[in-house]
């Protein structure tokens, strides 16, 4: 139970971003962004790369959560320059960076092993511990989740950031106030992307190697989390903002150690995705037929 929730902790905050990033996009934007795949392999590819090559951490981290941002900014800009639908935008760009992957590794994949690390700053917290935590990652992934969260509910709160919602949630009043809607939606999903690449490279930076498949399945697991987080979270009681963030955060480390416990009672791993894609089904069936009865109920 304590390794599950070790694990839980770890992953769900390396992984909350890119339900973070899903759930902005769809909450605050409109967009329902499959982009997230796409940005956290980039992300991931990215850093392993540059950090290969020579490059500091912090620069590494900053470059890749940058080129994460940028296939998002790409999706945003083929719906609105082309009017494509928003599912097949993040289908071609999860394509694209397949390919864009491959040749930025030059390999199916990059041991990153031996590498230096952002979570080694607090590694020394590990030793000695009587329990079996990963105390140093989880002192610094929560300082991280802390200081993102504080710069995203300043940004939202900017003038810039008002527009932003106002662009995703009604268009039209956006346009007869002076918005632009198309450039507010594609700084929107830069912002959103670069999250899910943030993903990305501390997931490289947990695992110890980069591969081209690291992406896949994100996109349900991320809908998985933010249906946990929605459920969990009172939506009545915080603003918009708030609710989405903390449903993001906290699904994602509720669902990461359901996953850890299941894998722990025998789950087979080959059986995950099956499991994940079941679990969002029925949640989301459940959450569903509670609201027609409520609607049933007013009537």
């Amino acid at each position: 139970m304590i390794a599950a929730l070790d694990i839980g902790i770890v992953m769900g905050l390396i992984l909350a971003w890119s339900v973070l990033g899903l759930t902005l996009s769809y909450r605050l934007l409109d967009f329902p962004d499959l982009t997230i795949e796409a940005s956290l392999l980039i992300g991931g590819a990215s850093y392993a790369v540059l950090h290969r090559a020579g490059f500091g951490l912090f620069v590494a981290t900053v470059l890749a959560v940058v080129a994460g941002g940028l296939a998002g900014a790409v999706t945003g800009w083929i719906n609105s320059r082309f009017r494509i639908n928003k599912f097949l935008c993040g289908i071609i760009v999860i394509s694209i960076a397949y390919t864009v992957g491959l040749r930025l590794m030059g390999s199916s994949n990059i041991g990153q092993t031996q590498a230096s690390t952002l979570l080694d700053l607090f590694a020394p917290l590990d030793q000695g511990g009587s329990l079996p935590f990963h105390v140093g990652s989880i002192v610094f992934l929560t300082l991280l989740a802390a200081g993102i969260i504080g710069f995203l509910f300043l940004a939202l709160r900017t003038q810039p950031g008002l527009k932003m919602r106002v662009a995703g949630s009604n268009p039209g009043y956006a346009r007869s106030l002076g918005i632009p809607v198309s450039r507010n939606i594609v700084l929107g999903l830069f912002i959103t992307n670069s999250l899910s690449a943030l993903s990305g490279v501390l997931l490289v930076m947990h695992q110890g190697f980069a591969d081209i498949s690291m992406g896949q399945g994100v996109l349900v697991i991320s809908l998985a989390a933010m249906t946990i987080g929605e459920r969990l979270l009172p939506e009545r009681r915080m603003s918009l903002p708030t609710f989405v963030v903390f449903a993001a955060i906290l699904g994602s480390i509720v669902y990461q150690t359901i996953l850890a416990l299941a894998i722990g009672a025998g789950l087979a791993a080959t059986d995950l995705r099956l499991a994940t894609a079941m679990f969002v089904l029925v949640v989301v069936a459940l959450k569903l037929t509670g609201r027609v009865d409520l609607l049933e109920e007013e009537a």
